[in-house]
């Protein structure tokens, strides 16, 4: 038989062969791993904060969201593009960075315009100052006026134990202090992040912004002082780093406080979780020259991430409560998701 007479499928004329094979589990090159993962931590923050923007604006209060929030991601983003200056790490990391100061300010307008009353200064809860405590501790183990007639006192509470049990405390009240000041329930020194005029918020970020790269830019490109250069780049990328990470801090007082779930947003929770996910597996599998502190700080922001999803369990289902909670959080996601439909 000859060769042309064998019936080859896709040579016979017909409809078909007018069009070219399509290969159904073709994914283009370009259509890569990194891709996809470059691409999903440049938007998360869209998502993660956007469903935030709506929510309060469904509801119109702020009520159950810390500002805080807006502050934390603000700070670590402008000193991350501040960072970038000076050491140009993954370009994916900078468009994040700049995507995320674009819905926080967003995020910031609307929960000013929608801050309840319980949020303004004169209404929160003082705070003791650190000399009182500091005073409180020595007295404790030293006595008031160690060069008066007590000093043999001195001299008999000076032993390893009581100085260890002294730093010991000083160490637990300087952790209080710290803890205290992501605390948004109390006050804080100059009322910073507390202030009662929307302007301020406004007007310490542009100061922020301006001294930051400012002084980055005069450094590192007009003065060219490498070695000083260098040393800020350094100082602020473990700065930036360390800020983005406490992020948590404030929810988790809240939750603390109230130990109950009232007000809380369960769908940033689950946001927070998956930006999470999202960016440690960008730092591990998408991600060229990026330091170690990046996936450090990544995880120690995901513990407390996953501590606070353990307190919303433990306060949602488990602890005692004689007072009925409001399910505000899922009355907020029935109307999100209406809205959003």
């Amino acid at each position: 038989m000859a060769a042309e007479d064998v019936n080859v499928p896709g040579n016979n004329p017909g409809s078909g062969s007018y069009f070219p094979r399509i290969d159904q589990f073709y994914i283009p090159e370009w259509l890569t791993m990194q891709f996809v993962l470059n691409n999903m931590i440049c938007f998360t923050p869209l998502i993660s904060y956007g469903t935030t923007v709506l929510s309060i604006k469904k509801s119109k209060t702020a009520l159950g969201f810390s500002i805080d929030i807006c502050a934390t991601m603000l700070l670590a983003s402008i000193l991350r593009i501040s960072y970038y200056l000076i050491t140009p790490y993954d370009i994916t990391l900078l468009r994040q960075s700049l995507v995320m100061i674009f819905i926080q300010l967003i995020l910031l307008h609307t929960s000013l315009r929608y801050r309840p009353e319980e949020y303004k200064y004169e209404n929160l809860e003082p705070v003791e100052p650190l000399t009182q405590l500091l005073h409180d501790v020595w007295l404790e183990y030293f006595p008031l006026n160690p060069f008066g007639p007590d000093w043999r006192l001195l001299i008999k509470s000076l032993s390893y134990k009581s100085f260890f049990d002294f730093a010991y405390k000083i160490l637990l009240v300087l952790v209080y202090k710290f803890l205290k000041f992501f605390d948004p329930s109390y006050r804080r020194f100059r009322s910073f992040w507390q202030w009662n005029e929307n302007s301020r918020f406004w007007l310490f970020l542009a100061y922020f912004s301006t001294a930051q790269i400012t002084i980055t830019l005069f450094a590192a490109k007009v003065m060219n002082w490498d070695s000083l250069a260098q040393w800020i780049g350094s100082t602020i990328g473990s700065l930036g780093l360390l800020i983005e990470s406490l992020l948590p801090l404030p929810q988790i007082s809240i939750l603390n406080k109230l130990k109950s779930t009232q007000g809380f947003k369960l769908i940033l929770l689950v946001s927070w979780l998956c930006g999470d996910v999202v960016k440690i597996s960008y730092l591990v599998f998408g991600a060229n020259n990026i330091s170690a502190l990046f996936l450090f700080f990544a995880l120690f922001q995901m513990s407390l991430d996953f501590y606070i999803a353990f307190q919303y369990v433990y306060y949602r289902f488990y602890y005692p409560n004689t007072i009925a909670v409001p399910q505000n959080e899922e009355v907020e996601l029935k109307t999100f998701d209406s809205a959003s439909t």
